[in-house]
């Protein structure tokens, strides 16, 4: 039944691909000269992308916390814990991703990050930061959001780690807001299945996650933060209430078991 299972998933997610990737540049290519408009139909499409790599990954999302719309657009951070993270948060917001630069060489992946708006960030080059504080402020003007895992890689899903600073100078720069989302999964494994800990490749994980049964998400939003003029201050900010939300499930999941 796993394997089954992992054929199917296999064969939606390869199908899947394709087609929203297709909407994304037939959108892209329609929209090009108005450029707010054209950002909010990409991202309207990369969350039906997101719903759909759920739906044949069964996995569940349960939101809660803040329900406060914001017209004004802001960066949207979160804890990172493993690859489905991205389909989780393309579910869950109208976005555009900021993403390792190495990404756009990669199979499918690369193809639908390039059609979707991503920001991409070469922390190799010297002005690879500069350039994606540039693209991110450029975005949060024209009202839109971006999403980023400020941990820069993901973890072994024990802990949130140590938040990098450089993004959250794009919300000063727009004088914008920063939405702080905490995101931890739960299955019968501490840390879960969807956690990617070091030392298991990516086939590796990959495979597990696709024989999984099912796995249920909860993703928390806090309230934006606004008014902060120090990058550093927004980040621990930001850091620290995904941080203690974060423990306060793990004790919450190790009180049942």
């Amino acid at each position: 039944m796993s394997y089954f299972r992992l054929i199917y998933r296999v064969m939606g997610l390869l199908l899947i691909q394709p087609i929203m990737g297709l909407a994304c540049l037939v959108t892209a290519m329609a929209l090009f000269p108005f450029k707010k408009l054209h950002y909010t139909m990409i991202a309207r499409v990369m969350q039906l992308w997101g719903k759909l790599c759920c739906w044949v990954l069964n996995i569940g999302i349960h939101r809660s916390g803040s329900d406060e719309r914001l017209d004004d657009g802001g960066l949207i951070v979160s804890n990172h814990v493993g690859s489905v993270d991205i389909f989780v948060m393309a579910a869950c917001f109208r976005m555009s991703f900021v993403s390792k630069s190495d990404i756009r060489t990669w199979p499918l992946a690369g193809y639908m990050t390039r059609v979707a708006n991503t920001i991409y960030i070469d922390r190799d080059r010297r002005r690879g930061v500069k350039v994606m504080i540039q693209a991110i402020t450029a975005r949060l003007k024209l009202g839109h959001y971006v999403v980023i895992f400020p941990e820069g890689r993901a973890t072994s899903g024990y802990q949130v780690e140590h938040f990098n600073s450089s993004a959250f100078e794009a919300v000063v720069q727009a004088k914008s807001s920063v939405i702080p989302v905490m995101i931890r999964f739960s299955d019968a494994g501490e840390p879960s299945v969807a956690c990617w800990p070091d030392g298991i490749s990516f086939m590796a994980n990959l495979k597990r996650l696709l024989m999984h049964p099912r796995l249920n998400v909860h993703v928390w939003v806090f309230p934006a933060i606004r008014g902060e003029t120090d990058r550093r201050v927004l980040a621990e900010k930001s850091r620290v209430l995904i941080s203690e939300k974060y423990e306060e499930e793990k004790g919450s999941l190790a009180a049942k078991l």
